[in-house]
């Protein structure tokens, strides 16, 4: 797995995948964004043992070329066995931002051992006041044993607690 961030300009997807393809390997699977005045890039890529020594060998010139901070990682693909039984569901929030609202939202996922696959979350103004409206959307896997119910009433909570408006909804496979 390699992480990347650096100063947001054009080219750097480019850069980067073609460092990896004249190694040999493949991007499996990525995420990329725009975070303040920055790109970050979360890759997951394949290659034969060669060519992944390649990468982390060259890997400074990656940095430097590109103005790049990386990371590399060694992993593997999860084994499916070890996963608890699980469901998937998608939870949005929105409401005035204030500080804890991320935090709040997690506690009760982890409490409940809830896995998060992806979550994105912003600050946008509101049309007339400009008021900071903050907007949360989370696609995560919720374990078969726990009831839906339960975890909604744990969600109102939440809700009155932070001045929030959460929806918790069934997501597609």
């Amino acid at each position: 797995m390699l992480l990347a961030i650096g100063p947001d300009k054009p080219g750097i997807v480019n850069t980067v995948s073609a460092f990896l393809t004249e190694r040999g390997c493949n991007i499996e699977d990525s995420k990329m964004s725009v975070l303040g005045e920055d790109f970050a890039l979360v890759l997951l890529f394949s290659g034969a043992l060669p060519s992944i020594e390649k990468v982390k060998a060259d890997m400074k010139s990656l940095e430097s070329s590109a103005s790049l901070t990386t990371l590399l990682k060694d992993t593997k693909a999860p084994a499916a066995s070890r996963k608890e039984a699980s469901l998937p569901y998608k939870l949005e929030a929105f409401g005035m931002d204030h500080p804890g609202i991320v935090n709040e939202i997690t506690g009760v996922l982890h409490k409940n051992k809830i896995n998060v696959e992806s979550m994105e979350t912003g600050v946008s103004n509101a049309p007339v006041s400009g008021t900071p409206v903050f907007h949360m959307l989370i696609k995560m896997t919720v374990p078969t044993s726990l009831s839906i119910g339960k975890l909604k009433e744990e969600l109102i909570k939440v809700e009155g607690k932070q001045n929030l408006n959460i929806t918790l909804t069934p997501a597609e496979i």
